[in-house]
């Protein structure tokens, strides 16, 4: 009879191996051991600042008129009375300008003086400023943009009656209503305007032509430099006084 206890050892081996990768078979795979993690965990990166909002840069106020040059390139007497170098002379003791002005539309009329070409000829300059949002004007500049124009002989009745309302007004006499020089100041709406602000001294310095100078006078009267934009002279431009119709 043959010997059965090789057949059952191998057997009983066979069956235990069996049922060995049949368990390792059916274990989860996440009840294996997680590999050991050594520190403690990273914490979630933090946000960034956000980006600083850019400022404007500072505006370097611009000097005052040099009033001592154009008395020289015009040849200025120390005590004159009229013309260009009158105006000149006012700069010496006028004072600051508000360009923003209460109503928040100021209009003025004046004689002028363009000095062009080594001659100089009579004009009526009016001015008006107008007031305007700070958030339409750059860093430094007023709140206000100034118009600088002429009343020319084709405005009829207005350019024939200017130099009648501006001797009203030198005088402080109330204007007559009928004045047409007056109605047209009044209803005029086109002007080229041009930014301003306060130049090292307190001056005002419209950016008009060459570069317009303002300051005031004792009688709410203006004196008004504007450099001519192309100087075929260090002199050239304009020259005027005007007085306030409206502020």
């Amino acid at each position: 009879m043959p010997d059965c206890a090789p057949m059952r050892t191998r057997f009983f081996a066979f069956a235990l191996a069996s049922i060995t990768v049949a368990a390792c078979a059916e274990k989860p795979a996440g009840d294996s051991a997680a590999p050991e993690r050594s520190g403690t965990p990273a914490a979630p990166s933090a946000t960034p600042p956000p980006a600083p909002t850019p400022t404007a840069e500072a505006v370097a106020a611009p000097d005052d008129l040099d009033v001592a040059a154009l008395k020289k390139a015009l040849k200025c007497a120390a005590d004159a009375k009229s013309g260009p170098c009158a105006v000149l002379n006012a700069f010496g003791t006028c004072k600051p300008w508000n360009a923003v002005v209460p109503s928040g539309d100021g209009r003025w009329i004046g004689h002028g003086h363009r000095v062009e070409g080594g001659k100089t000829t009579e004009e009526f300059t009016i001015v008006r400023s107008r007031r305007v949002p700070s958030n339409e004007v750059g860093p430094g500049q007023l709140p206000a943009k100034v118009g600088i124009t002429d009343i020319a002989k084709q405005e009829g009745q207005a350019h024939a009656q200017a130099d009648r309302l501006i001797r009203t007004l030198e005088r402080s006499d109330v204007p007559p209503r009928s004045n047409m020089a007056l109605e047209h100041l009044k209803k005029r709406d086109s002007w080229p305007e041009g930014f301003s602000m306060k130049t090292v001294g307190g001056q005002v310095y419209v950016a008009s032509e060459g570069g317009t100078f303002v300051c005031q006078g004792p009688k709410q009267e203006l004196y008004l430099v504007q450099r001519a934009a192309t100087r075929g002279g260090s002199g050239e431009g304009l020259y005027a006084t005007v007085f306030a119709v409206s502020w």
